[in-house]
């Protein structure tokens, strides 16, 4: 499902990164696991075609990311690549249901009906928020917050999930119920997963788990 060969990054200011190839299929995950600055972010900026790499491969469901157009990139991101952040980018002024279904308010690729509705109902159901729908996010725990953004993340049926730090906001007790959770999900609708990650308490419960090392 995606495969990449050794790839390389370079910035002007002299950051360097080099990852070694890395597979993954259908329902698996994997931790990139390394300190601030190291380039767990860059790498995910690659795997979803935001970044440019110097040098390398990189194709995700039979699309070759490396030679794509922009538009073709952001077609990408916006139909089969679903994103989680540390920060959870979540909208103060929309409620629940409607910070779920964002995605196809931005994208013109993506088609807002009856279908897409029923399915974000789903999977805040799936996520522990059924009945939630309408609040608004100041009134969330960091916990539901970060639960409506992996309902997001998951409700343009990705193929692939990529998710920056998910629990670095989180209270420890809170770490490991939401890292399982995203690994509950993505795992039941079939999508790979990719969490960058300096958390050593969740890193076991991936199926793979890469280094990288250095720093910017």
């Amino acid at each position: 499902m995606l495969e990449t060969s050794t790839i390389e990054f370079r910035r002007a200011s002299g950051f360097e990164l080099r990852v070694e190839p890395i597979v993954l299929r259908e329902g698996e995950s994997l931790a990139v696991r390394g300190p601030s600055g190291s380039g767990k972010s860059t790498l995910l900026g690659l795997l979803c075609g935001e970044l440019t790499a110097a040098r390398g491969a990189i194709s995700v469901d039979g699309i070759d990311l490396t030679h794509a157009s922009d538009a073709t990139r952001r077609n990408f991101r916006a139909t089969r690549c679903g994103q989680v952040f540390q920060t959870f980018e979540l909208v103060a002024s929309l409620d629940v249901l409607a910070n779920v279904l964002l995605p196809f308010r931005l994208h013109s690729s993506l088609t807002l009906n009856t279908a897409a509705t029923t399915r974000a109902h789903e999977l805040l159901e799936r996520v522990g928020l059924r009945g939630a729908e309408r609040r608004r996010i100041h009134e969330l725990s960091h916990g539901e917050r970060q639960r409506v953004a992996i309902a997001r993340a998951l409700v343009n049926q990705p193929r692939l999930v990529l998710a920056d730090e998910p629990t670095g906001n989180l209270d420890p007790a809170l770490k490991m119920v939401i890292a399982q959770l995203l690994l509950d999900v993505t795992r039941s609708v079939g999508a790979a997963l990719i969490v960058a990650t300096h958390d050593e308490r969740i890193v076991p419960c991936f199926d793979r788990v890469i280094d990288i090392g250095g720093g910017a």
